[in-house]
């Protein structure tokens, strides 16, 4: 069931097998799984991002990030381009693992007994698997986008989703600030056909009078919600060892129900 802009509370729910189901048919605004890692789980994971070293979107706020995101192949590149950097993309994330833990794998394990597809990293017949975990430092904020395979990568296998969800794990939190708003107002723009729309910095306009949840990223927890719905990130104060350091991916179902991950 595709989302329609029904939330049934404006609450937050533990992840069960309903809960899961009714954040893929938007009608709850998240599900919070807490405790997804401990405190020196959190620390090794943090630690790792810096020694690691990231980079930054080109974009006003500054986004530090490490990994590859599907969304910057979109525009008249041969699908190749992409699998190829998924595969070299693969190597940091391997180095984040050996310092810290699997969070991808530890997600996919936490999310399997909840539903009766299998859960697994999407992959593109013929070419391969995506890249799935982008650890990110987002303490000045993200501005308004949505996320939404079937407009945003129509020409890929992800496009043939009919429900896509994001989850993030919160491995270090900023001073204050930080908070992540969802707006119910499913994204559907009008759009020429093979035209692919403008999904990040959105108009405001887009969400106004939208009923609106906003959740707090608190360390060691995870928590997962509709990206069709337009969302956005309060930048915050940050300081020495207190920063907002995440990493996530999306989740998409697809027609046979199988969840299928990709950043």
């Amino acid at each position: 069931m595709p989302a329609t802009g029904t939330w049934k509370k404006m609450e937050e729910a533990p992840l069960t097998r309903e809960s899961l189901l009714a954040v893929l048919n938007n009608e709850i605004p998240a599900v919070r799984v807490r405790n997804f890692a401990n405190d020196d789980e959190c620390a090794a994971f943090a630690a790792a991002v810096e020694a690691v070293g990231y980079k930054f979107y080109s974009v006003a706020r500054k986004i530090g990030y490490i990994g590859l995101a599907q969304y910057e192949y979109r525009w008249d590149r041969p699908k190749t381009d992409y699998f190829r950097d998924a595969e070299t993309a693969y190597g940091q994330q391997r180095e984040l693992i050996t310092r810290s833990f699997d969070a991808v794998q530890r997600l996919i394990d936490l999310l399997q007994p909840y539903t009766d597809g299998k859960v697994k990293i999407a992959e593109e017949a013929g070419l391969g698997r995506y890249y799935a975990g982008i650890a990110r430092v987002a303490g000045e904020g993200v501005d308004l986008h949505a996320d939404w395979a079937p407009l945003n990568s129509p020409s890929y296998d992800i496009g043939q989703i009919d429900a896509q969800l994001g989850w993030n794990f919160y491995a270090e939190e900023l001073i204050s600030g930080g908070e992540t708003t969802v707006h119910n107002a499913p994204w559907n723009p009008e759009c020429k056909p093979g035209e692919i729309p403008k999904s990040y910095g959105l108009d405001h306009s887009i969400v106004e009078g939208a009923p609106k949840y906003t959740f707090t990223p608190n360390k060691g927890d995870v928590v997962i919600f509709n990206t069709r719905n337009p969302h956005e990130i309060a930048g915050g104060v940050a300081g020495p060892g207190r920063n907002r350091i995440s990493i996530g991916s999306f989740i998409g179902r697809m027609p046979n129900k199988d969840l299928v991950l990709w950043s």
